[in-house]
């Protein structure tokens, strides 16, 4: 059985990988860290366009460092109990290195768990699989790089990867490096090739090396010289387009085939592709009755969305698509021309910038929640408006407040709707110390307590062991 020619060539040290030297730099210094046994980050994310090098180069450093490397991609199952299966046999299992060198954990063996395509994971299938990584990052003691073609489709899942994660970002490959690559390639299989023909491959890949060396080997199964020419019957090659030519064939399409076909290679979910058409639609449809009648589909496929996220039943997606795709388009009764300059959503714009904020009050709500054995809806709709008011007004109860709940810096700018750095936040921490200090100095004053009074009842006794002889001896006077 051969071998294609991408496992074939496949790099086998970190400088054979092509392009990207900086990332590639960044991603052996983080091996490094675990090779001193004082990584900052546990796990690293190296996200890119298909074709870049990703997996090679974690490949290539399991080897340059003589780790065992724990693979999963995108055609297993990747839920949470295969997930934390893969990175339980990666932290225990003993295994072997691919020059057969035998790698003991217990005498500090090192393997690389990769999941390779880690955006990908949703669905009924995959199911609790991003939050299995999240807990597995954050348990594992090996390194785990996971390889992504859209971070944000990641992050967006399990927004607490974003701060756990070293992330490397890999661009395509230049024209010039690809060609070098299929030269070589073709000088080692005896394939005669011009300059002009390996241009050729290298433009019709687009910097994507992986894609430019599957196209080699298919033209020379059974050849040994390969034309300009042949480079013509592989026709053109889809690529995924961004979001602003998807909403202009939504928008300009006059036919339900036309309005469908303008997303088929856009790399977004419903849920997002929604937002962008939303925001747009009014700077694209200016007659009022075509708005009316666009924004009716794009309603009903909201409800269908909403039912995807409540009821897992993802086979409603391709509804919600048709609705907001071809209903869209089909919704005006004249077609627009020119220019538009569309915006990127301002709710994904809002969300972003209040991230951080919602972070802090979520966090708040909770340990409120938690003192008053309420739930978050009633501490925030019942109760957080009087612990404002106190905590504004009341310095004992802002100070006991502090040291019950622990409150940070955010916290409490939030409750006062002050900067975490201002001089208002400043003095309540400083009131919060000063209550927590007085709280220890009680504590050890209760300590010493009972020796006190046992000394206080050591004397009493012996003042009162002696009234008996005073009487005794007054009696005898008398």
């Amino acid at each position: 059985m051969s071998i294609d020619w991408t496992e074939k060539y496949r790099p086998r040290t970190l400088d054979d990988v092509v392009g990207n030297p900086s990332a590639v730099n960044t991603l052996k210094s983080w091996a490094g860290s675990w090779e001193r046994g004082q990584p900052k980050k546990k796990a690293c994310v190296l996200l890119g366009d298909p074709g870049c090098g990703k997996t090679s180069s974690a490949l290539a450093l399991a080897r340059e460092f003589g780790w065992g490397a724990v693979e999963m991609n995108a055609s297993d199952l990747r839920n949470a109990d295969a997930i934390r299966s893969v990175a339980t046999s990666g932290a225990l299992h003993e295994t072997f290195t691919d020059s057969g060198e035998y790698i003991s954990v217990k005498h500090g063996g090192r393997k690389l768990i990769i999941l390779d395509e880690a955006d990908n994971i949703f669905g009924k299938e995959d199911y609790g699989g991003v939050q299995a990584i999240v807990s597995t990052i954050r348990e594992t003691q090996q390194p785990i790089v996971l390889i992504v073609n859209d971070h944000y489709a990641l992050i967006r899942r399990a927004p607490a990867l974003d701060k756990m994660c070293l992330k490397i970002k890999f661009s395509r490959i230049q024209k010039s490096s690809i060609v070098k690559v299929l030269r070589s390639i073709c000088q080692k299989e005896d394939i005669t090739v011009t300059n002009e023909t390996l241009n050729a491959l290298a433009e019709h890949a687009n910097g994507d090396l992986r894609s430019a060396v599957n196209d080699l080997e298919s033209l020379c199964l059974g050849k040994k010289k390969i034309s300009e020419k042949d480079v013509t019957v592989l026709g053109y090659r889809d690529s995924s387009i961004n979001i602003f030519k998807a909403l202009t064939g939504i928008f300009r399409a006059t036919s339900y085939s036309r309005a469908k076909e303008s997303i088929y290679n856009l790399d977004e979910d419903p849920e997002h592709l929604i937002l962008w058409i939303d925001e747009n639609l009014p700077l694209e449809y200016k007659r009022s009755e075509d708005l009316a009648d666009a924004y009716s589909p794009l309603s009903k496929a909201s409800i269908y969305l909403g039912r995807v996220r409540r009821r897992q039943h993802y086979k409603l997606w391709g509804y919600a698509n048709d609705l907001m795709t071809a209903g869209v388009a089909l919704s005006k009764t004249n077609p627009y021309y020119g220019y538009t300059r569309y915006q990127f959503p301002s709710w994904l714009k809002t969300m972003s910038k209040t991230r951080g904020i919602r972070a802090v009050q979520k966090s708040l709500f909770d340990k409120i929640s938690s003192s008053c054995h309420t739930s978050r809806y009633v501490t925030q709709t019942s109760i957080f408006p009087y612990f404002k008011y106190l905590f504004e007004n009341d310095q004992d109860f802002s100070s006991w407040a502090i040291l019950k709940l622990k409150l940070d810096a955010d916290e409490i700018a939030y409750i006062l709707e002050e900067d975490s750095d201002s001089q208002a936040v400043k003095q309540r921490i400083e009131e919060g110390k000063k209550a927590e200090e007085k709280k220890k100095e009680d504590a050890k004053q209760i300590e010493t307590f009972p020796k006190d009074i046992k000394k206080k009842d050591k004397k009493m006794e012996e003042k009162e062991a002696k009234i008996p002889d005073k009487r005794q001896k007054n009696l005898t006077d008398f």
